[in-house]
């Protein structure tokens, strides 16, 4: 299971808790970018009682832990989220022993606005393309308008991008 740096804790629990329950050992390999939460997560796992073994965490790079991961004979199979590029490598590096690969590599959902949309399905269009600063896959990636309010449309999700100030997540007020 190897799992990105946006929403980290969220992806840990839905890739590892589903493999936990359906019976499956499991070995994480979170982003080294992001690797505090997969900590905790063992940490908690651990103290739970899990056997030994039945949840495994490894860090590091995913040129280096990634691909031995990928590549080893004992691993059947690979989950990844992250980039494309990324996934065309897993892909590759997993077909030589046959695995099973399950990649979620982005996605590219629409808003659609009929004539009727207020501006605040405008705003909430732009704000969730912007959310996390556009690092999450099931984010829309443009809106589909329909021509009756276009004018409008392209008016407002300017003026709200135009107030959204990407920041550190730490500070208050950050998008």
């Amino acid at each position: 299971l190897i799992t990105p740096w946006n929403w980290p804790q969220n992806q840990i629990s839905l890739k590892v808790i589903a493999a936990l329950i359906a019976g499956c050992t499991t070995v994480l390999k979170p982003s080294e970018e992001s690797p505090l939460n997969a900590i905790v997560f063992a940490e908690c796992i651990d103290a739970a009682g899990f056997p030994k073994g039945v949840f495994n965490l490894v860090n590091g790079d995913g040129t280096g832990v990634g691909t031995a991961l990928t590549t080893h004979p004992d691993v059947d199979m690979v989950s990844f989220t992250g980039s494309t590029r990324a996934g065309i490598a897993i892909s590759k590096a997993a077909a030589d022993t046959l695995k099973r690969v399950h990649l979620e590599l982005g996605g590219k959902g629409a808003n659609i606005l009929f004539a009727d949309a207020d501006d605040d399905a405008i705003d909430r269009g732009v704000r969730q393309m912007m959310s996390n600063s556009g690092q999450s896959c099931n984010a829309p990636s443009r809106m589909l308008v329909q021509r009756e309010i276009y004018s409008r449309a392209v008016e407002r999700a300017a003026q709200i991008a135009n107030t959204i100030e990407v920041r550190p997540a730490q500070e208050e007020g950050s998008f």
